[in-house]
């Protein structure tokens, strides 16, 4: 996979993620939604972001910054 590809996916990621969090906050999204959101397949996603944790983690950081 070209690196372009990879930024592209996990821009994607987090921006489903991010859509996600909001509207049910951490304790009520799933990784499903999330999946079902960015259009792509639950292992891509674990691939990138090994739990709903990390995600969060990283979404939140993304908006502080």
């Amino acid at each position: 996979m070209t690196k372009s590809k990879d930024k592209n996916t996990e821009s994607t990621i987090l921006e489903a993620a991010k859509s996600v969090f909001q509207r049910k906050g951490m304790a009520g999204a799933s990784m499903q939604e999330i999946v079902d959101k960015a259009d792509i397949n639950k292992a891509l996603l674990h691939y990138y972001f090994r739990s709903k944790q990390l995600l969060f983690d990283m979404v939140l950081s993304k908006l502080l910054k």
